[in-house]
């Protein structure tokens, strides 16, 4: 079947307008470098926006009859430049090993040793965590799930010019982040329940202990190793430190970073693990006393981000008013595989 001219040209509208949002994003122009290129980005898309909608406004009636193009645009933006957060992530280049579906990559992750397997699920309102033993060297694939954001005005704010085209993609961006954050920390925070006894340490923080429990992990996996922690449980690392042989490039990193990350005088580096709030809640979703002595270069965690974001329409049947609300899904699955080797540091 042979496609309309009127149709052809609304298919380059929409292509012309993801384009140009994703270079943007990309900085593949200077929208966050340079004031005036900034505006004359946003303006060009909000142009690009009110060519769809036949107005210079978002109204109801343009809404209702071309909510399903501006839906495109959502998906295959998100699609785009969700993965470019884990690519710009001191935690995630250390820790995680993703995939994208959206690129032709296939769910399915190598271990090559005895490791275990968490793989965090949520179902009926409850966190299930799942553990399996992996041995030898073998292929998994994640299970995944379908994470959700709501929009309501975000998109009349964009186009009224109160917000800029980086802060609305931001925001939707860090929503849905935040949600596969949740998965990840919730199998991040089952970790170490099964370690030995030897490789476990609880109470207060004393740096000898510390030190013993790096040089386990580094003659066990034969490799260098490197800590995580919230930049509270972090904060410990300070109190162990004496006084009197504080350098001056350990004051400074405190001075500006709040937190030794690179000068730990412990000969391993330290790295922050974002903390986020567990959904509804101001109570935090990462343990804050625990301390991870973990293999350098051993990307523990897996995602595999299936790249199919879905966007649709919740009317006012749902919503009960007429407010403009939209609930953008994509798929993903998160996993964590440890091997047999690391630590676990409880400050208490």
């Amino acid at each position: 079947m042979t496609q309309n001219k009127e149709d052809l040209n609304m298919d380059n509208n929409l292509q012309s307008i993801c384009n140009l949002i994703n270079d943007s994003c990309s900085n593949r122009v200077a929208t966050f470098s340079n004031a005036e290129t900034a505006k004359y980005t946003d303006l060009a898309i909000r142009e690009g926006f009110f060519n769809i909608l036949g107005d210079d406004k978002l109204t109801w009636r343009g809404w209702r009859n071309h909510r399903n193009e501006i839906f495109t645009i959502m998906e295959e933006v998100l699609d785009t430049n969700l993965p470019l957060a884990w690519e710009n992530s001191t935690f995630y280049n250390q820790f995680v090993e993703s995939k994208n579906g959206a690129l032709g990559d296939k769910n399915e992750f190598v271990v090559e040793d005895n490791s275990i397997l968490i793989a965090s699920r949520f179902s009926g309102n409850h966190w299930d965590t799942d553990r399996k033993k992996l041995h030898g060297k073998r292929s998994f694939s994640i299970d995944t799930e379908w994470y959700y954001i709501h929009i309501y005005d975000d998109l009349e704010r964009f186009l009224k010019g109160i917000t800029t085209l980086p802060e609305m993609v931001s925001r939707m961006q860090k929503a849905m982040q935040n949600t596969i954050d949740d998965r990840i920390f919730t199998a991040f925070n089952g970790a170490g329940t099964y370690l030995p006894a030897a490789f476990q340490v609880s109470g207060t923080y004393d740096r000898i202990k510390m030190s013993e429990l790096i040089q386990k992990v580094q003659y066990a996996s034969q490799k260098n190793v490197v800590l995580a922690g919230t930049k509270t449980a972090l904060s410990a690392i300070v109190d162990g430190m004496d006084s009197k042989w504080i350098s001056n490039s350990q004051k400074e990193e405190m001075a500006t970073k709040g937190a030794v990350l690179e000068n730990t005088g412990l000969g391993v580096i330290a790295i922050e693990i974002p903390q986020t709030f567990v959904r509804g809640t101001y109570d935090f979703k990462v343990d804050n006393k625990s301390i991870f002595v973990l293999p350098d270069n051993e990307k523990f965690i897996k995602l595999f981000f299936e790249g199919d974001t879905r966007a649709r329409e919740l009317g006012s049947p749902d919503t009960h008013d007429q407010t403009i609300d939209t609930q953008i899904q994509t798929k993903a699955g998160v996993g964590c595989v440890f091997s047999n080797v690391f630590g676990k540091y409880t400050v208490v």
